[in-house]
């Protein structure tokens, strides 16, 4: 398999870190949505990663849909999210929250990054500022511990802990070192592992200044 993006993204990191859990060999080609953007784009209309080639050839596009599929080969005994029920349902619950607020850090970033600061909006600025605290506060307040359904590591401990990574590179500044002591904790415990250290971020993988 061939993973396509760079880990600066926590959605091509998620799959990264589940890949690696799961001990599936692949290769990655580290290609960036700015910089690579004729290549990306032939591979997704949409012009976003993660992108998964597989064996045969088969391209898959959006992290959930990869995941879903990782999950399918891993088997229901192994696999991170449960396969039906209340359980798979909480599951999934839980990582449309962690994914929406790494869509609103992108979101927010770009918007600070590629704007003159009197040409940032400071109404979306305002939304998008509070979307992501009112639902790292969430978040927060459901988690458990050591992981965030409490007994042993799931997808939404692999997603949270790429969105946190992903934020506290961002905009370190909605991620206080004085609060969210679960969710600091999880963290911490995510990146110690080896499927996390294995997909660290690597020097090159940045956003241009400028568009």
């Amino acid at each position: 398999m061939i993973l396509v993006g760079q880990y600066d993204s926590p959605f091509v990191r998620r799959v990264a870190v589940t890949l690696h859990h799961y001990h599936m060999p692949f290769k990655r080609k580290p290609l960036s949505v700015f910089g690579d953007k004729k290549e990306v784009q032939a591979m997704n209309p949409l012009l976003r990663v993660p992108i998964l080639i597989l064996e045969d050839g088969e391209t898959l596009i959006d992290s959930n849909a990869i995941l879903d599929h990782l999950d399918h080969v891993a088997g229901p005994p192994r696999a991170l999210t449960p396969h039906n029920g209340p359980e798979r349902r909480k599951m999934l619950q839980i990582c449309a929250v962690a994914t929406g607020i790494s869509d609103k850090v992108v979101a927010l970033f770009f918007e600070r990054t590629f704007h003159e600061e009197k040409q940032i909006s400071k109404t979306l600025d305002a939304r998008l500022s509070s979307q992501i605290k009112t639902s790292i506060d969430w978040l927060e307040h459901a988690c458990g511990t050591p992981w965030f359904f409490d007994g042993k590591i799931t997808q939404a401990d692999i997603t949270i802990g790429c969105m946190l990574s992903h934020l506290k590179l961002r905009l370190p500044e909605f991620f206080p070192a004085d609060k969210y002591i679960k969710l600091h904790a999880l963290s911490l415990h995510c990146e110690m592992r080896e499927e996390f250290a294995a997909a660290r971020i690597g020097e090159n993988e940045t956003v241009p200044k400028k568009l």
